[in-house]
């Protein structure tokens, strides 16, 4: 980042969604563990399989809003480099389903 105002401002929304996200992540896969050992109901496993998916999904979330940001900048080689980082981890993606 070039290091003006705006980046601060784009580093804390990136720390405030990163941690709001990771809180309703844990919130959701406890959920799903206490109900899992309190009883055994199909719930409980959907609940924990979201939470995970909520973790694995934070990244992007993040890479999302930094290309929504450095795109409303002008941006372009940020965009370029964060919009190529999105297209690495969809690839891995795409991939690794393959096997």
């Amino acid at each position: 980042m070039h290091g003006q105002p705006s980046d601060c401002g784009l580093a804390s929304r990136l720390a405030r969604l990163l941690r709001v996200g990771t809180v309703i992540a844990v919130t959701v896969t406890s959920i799903g563990m206490l109900t899992a050992h309190t009883s055994s109901t199909g719930a409980a496993t959907v609940a924990v399989a979201s939470g995970l998916l909520m973790f694995a999904l934070l990244p992007i979330v993040g890479l999302l809003a930094a290309v929504h940001h450095f795109l409303r900048r002008l941006d372009w080689t940020y965009v370029a480099l964060t919009v190529s980082v999105l297209v690495l981890v969809g690839a891995n993606f795409v991939v690794g389903r393959a096997f």
